[in-house]
């Protein structure tokens, strides 16, 4: 009995025993093997599933948003909506299946009288059904600008949404490197200070805008996850891990303005829109107009008549005029309503082409000014605030200079650091406007 219980002690206490005869180095592995199961991921936890971090491009992006963001897919619904207009348009009136009877008044009255079964069409004047049709036309041709200026807006967005994303990366990266550059300085600080080489409050200076900075950059963190979640909601997406691939390049301004505006006049499917909404509403008037004309029913059926001893069938027809009372308030009221409309369409075509060509030409404006801008970062700035910072941290090692000169450097060069990274996206955005034709600078209410 006591052989059965030993042997049954050591099988079940193997598994531990194997774990406790591996080596010191084999065991740690394991340790570290389950905590990494446990904690993979510091903002991961262990019931959430693992995400593959997928790669993008901007044109990438911008492609899957046209697939996939909700808002431009109902905008493209219009597109059916107006040719189901159209097919309504092209239409007639249901036509009327009718029975008219009449009964002999006598003391016997079975199966005497008239009877006629047959059935009638009404029809609109000459060219009123033509404008209709026109108008819906028009309809579909201004919802294909509308899809499309819709099409340019996202564009522009997912566009600006992804740089977005690089700048507050960039920056992060930026303040990272301020935190390092500051905990070096706190370290000479130290041993300046326990050399009795420095100053206690080069020390606590140091140390306090190094404890600034860490701050700083957990509000960064939350900033990229904010930009992140607005390219995944216009990606038709949520929370989805992605790597940008593409960078915040700089490329000059060649075009003239000429270009752009030409552009703008002859491709922005903002005056496609207004050119096609106003046609439509004369086209309306029109119809309208049209309808001071009388309809027209025509009618035939088949008609049997019964004295009693004799039954005849014969063919019966109806012509009728459906006639407008000449100056009604009726016709006249949806006649200055047409025209009312039509009017005040033309007025906000001109108020939209005005203020359109405006805002497209103060972008120009904005664009030449942040080239410029850049070029001079490029040229000058930034390679005297990085020669600048060279010196400054050797002489502090040095004690040529105090802790104070030494974060002030430091600020400066943070400071055209970041003012180039945001005055380079503010660029990039001007730009995206004008390729898209400005589409995202304006709203359009027709």
């Amino acid at each position: 009995m006591w052989l059965k219980n030993f042997c049954l002690n050591l099988l079940w206490s193997a598994p531990m025993s194997a774990i406790f005869m591996l080596p010191v180095t084999q065991a740690t592995e394991l340790q570290i093997g389950a905590k990494d199961v446990l904690h993979k991921g510091s903002n991961q936890s262990f019931h959430e599933p693992m995400h593959a971090v997928v790669t993008l491009t901007r044109d990438q992006a911008i492609n899957e948003a046209l697939i996939q963001n909700p808002g431009f897919l109902a905008l493209k619904r219009q597109i059916d909506v107006a040719y189901a207009q159209r097919e309504q348009a092209d239409g007639f009136d249901s036509p009327t299946i009718f029975w008219e009877f009449e009964e002999a008044n006598r003391s016997n009255t079975s199966g005497i009288g008239s009877q006629v079964i047959g059935i009638e069409q009404t029809f609109e004047w000459f060219g009123v059904r033509n404008a209709r049709k026109q108008v819906a036309d028009f309809g579909i041709a201004a919802t294909r600008a509308l899809v499309e200026r819709g099409r340019l807006r996202l564009t522009a967005s997912v566009s600006k949404a992804y740089d977005r994303v690089l700048l507050m990366e960039a920056t992060q990266q930026l303040v990272q490197r301020m935190v390092t550059l500051n905990d070096e300085a706190v370290a000479i600080s130290r041993t300046q200070f326990k050399a009795s080489e420095g100053q206690y409050v080069d020390l606590m200076r140091t140390r306090l805008r190094r404890n600034q900075l860490q701050n700083e950059l957990l509000e960064i963190q939350a900033d990229v996850a904010g930009a992140r979640r607005v390219l995944n909601r216009l990606l038709g997406k949520v929370n989805e891990s992605m790597r940008l691939t593409d960078k915040l390049n700089y490329e000059p301004l060649l075009r003239q303005d000429e270009h752009w505006l030409q552009r703008l006049e002859k491709e922005a499917p903002t005056f496609v829109l207004l050119d096609r909404r106003a046609r439509q509403a004369e086209r309306r008037l029109q119809m309208v107009r049209q309808g001071r004309y009388p309809e027209i029913t025509f009618g035939i059926g088949q008609q049997r008549l019964n004295d009693g001893i004799n039954k005849e069938d014969a063919l019966a027809g109806q012509l009728s005029f459906k006639l407008p009372l000449p100056g009604s308030d009726r016709y006249s009221g949806l006649e200055a309503e047409a025209l009312a409309q039509r009017y005040a369409i033309m007025d906000r075509v001109q108020a939209q082409q005005i203020e359109s060509r405006s805002l497209f030409r103060q972008s120009l404006k904005i664009a030449h000014t942040l080239d410029k801008q850049l070029q001079d970062f490029q040229t000058a700035m930034l390679p005297d605030a990085e020669d600048q910072l060279k010196a400054a941290r050797q002489a502090y090692r040095v004690g040529r200079i105090d802790a104070l000169n030494l974060l002030d450097v430091y600020a400066t060069y943070s400071d055209i650091q970041r003012s180039y990274l945001e005055t380079l996206v503010r660029y990039r955005a001007v730009v995206t406007d004008l390729q898209t034709l400005g589409e995202a600078l304006w709203e359009v209410e027709l």
